[in-house]
């Protein structure tokens, strides 16, 4: 019973995301470029979301910065396809 009271608090630590859920109205009145970046936040958020619980070691300034990595890893890869080269690849 100790233990569990004790591992609580971790297990419910939460992370403020930083993407706003939008009804199907809301997301038409977004721009093309406001509805890229909703996508790519919430692809990110997600990423983040799901490695935070999977590895449950993040401190609330390692999420936000897994989260800045993953947000510029998509940009990368959107300038990377709009330039129509090759993403380089990595040795297995």
């Amino acid at each position: 019973m100790m233990m569990v009271l004790f591992l609580t608090p971790l297990s419910m630590a939460e992370y403020p995301s930083d993407v706003a859920i939008l009804d199907k109205a809301g997301i038409t009145k977004l721009t093309d470029d406001q509805l890229i970046d909703t996508y790519e936040n919430t692809e990110v958020e997600i990423q983040a979301a799901n490695s935070f619980h999977a590895t449950s070691g993040f401190s609330p300034k390692e999420y936000k910065d897994y989260k800045a990595m993953l947000k510029f890893r998509i940009l990368l890869y959107v300038e990377i396809h709009s330039r129509n080269l090759d993403l380089p690849q990595l040795p297995n």
